[in-house]
């Protein structure tokens, strides 16, 4: 672990990064899990004052808006539970009335749900769910430590506080979890917790320079005839591990999301997301609307 120096804590998106790097081990990681510190490409950096920086970003904004966490690094990793800058972060937000959007893997997410609850009474929180599968062998394949019982966890624990949930289907594996069956669990997973939105990211991981590597390396510590396999079916420089009948998957997560009245419309999907609600006075600002 390192201390990321910084000035200022906001992205010009309303980007709120407070760590860099990965605590886990899923086969396909974002680019910056790999390179983030060229010496020592494992370590985790960690904004320590995010809350203090924050807090000094909120006070300037002349009107409101949604913050969006979890695009760079999960911000509920192994460190947090210790450090709880994420917990200082959601009280800065509570007390200046911003919403938050967050993506997370981890069920530490449930450690906060105070303060989430009160926080979702007056404008909006959605959590996005990574969720590759829920067959237990390949889940423990494409996410290595992390178990798919502690995913389930997570749902249903925002499920009954109440918070919105954004399922994120990725990645899907070729010869792994790119199957009709796999989609189907899923799908039926999110009909019983009445989530309303459901993304792919097309089906397909991207696999691009360091990412690519971090990929192959961890598949051949736990497949390595999948890892072959792959690699003769893809070559080992392809970004794009499309699988072979991803039209058919696509057809029938379309069909199947529309018949449940479920979204997964990319660009639906980012609207819902970036749109800030004001709960209490009924009036809602898209990022275009919010004064910076």
């Amino acid at each position: 672990m390192y201390i990321i120096e910084a000035k200022t804590i906001l992205t010009p998106q309303n980007g709120l990064n407070i760590y860099r790097g990965s605590t886990d081990r899923c086969l396909v990681q974002p680019v910056y899990a790999k390179t983030a510190r060229v010496e020592r490409p494992d370590e985790v950096g960690i904004k320590p004052d995010a809350d203090v920086l924050l807090e000094n970003s909120l006070r300037k904004k002349r009107s409101r808006g949604m913050l969006s966490v979890g695009g760079m690094a999960d911000p509920y990793n192994a460190i947090e539970e210790e450090e709880g800058i994420m917990r200082r972060c959601l009280r800065v937000m509570d007390r200046y009335d911003f919403g938050v959007a967050i993506q997370t893997r981890y069920p530490l997410m449930l450690r906060d749900l105070d303060i989430l609850k009160e926080l979702a009474k007056k404008t909006k929180v959605v959590v996005t769910i990574p969720l590759p599968t829920l067959q237990t062998e390949h889940f423990r394949l494409i996410e290595g430590e992390l178990g798919v019982s502690d995913r389930i966890a997570l749902v249903d624990g925002l499920a009954k506080a109440g918070i919105e949930m954004i399922l994120l289907i990725d990645p899907v594996i070729p010869f792994v979890n790119a199957s009709i069956t796999s989609l189907g669990m899923l799908l039926q997973l999110a009909k019983e917790y009445h989530i309303r939105y459901i993304e792919h990211h097309d089906l397909k991981p991207q696999l691009r320079s360091g990412s690519r590597e971090h990929f192959y390396q961890l598949l051949h510590e736990r497949d390595p005839e999948l890892e072959a396999r792959l690699k003769e079916r893809y070559g080992e420089s392809e970004n794009e591990l499309v699988p072979e009948d991803q039209k058919e998957l696509l057809r029938f997560l379309v069909d199947r999301t529309a018949q449940n009245s479920i979204v997964c419309d990319k660009k639906v999907i980012q609207d819902y997301r970036r749109r800030y609600e004001n709960r209490t006075e009924g009036h809602q600002l898209s990022f275009e609307e919010i004064a910076f």
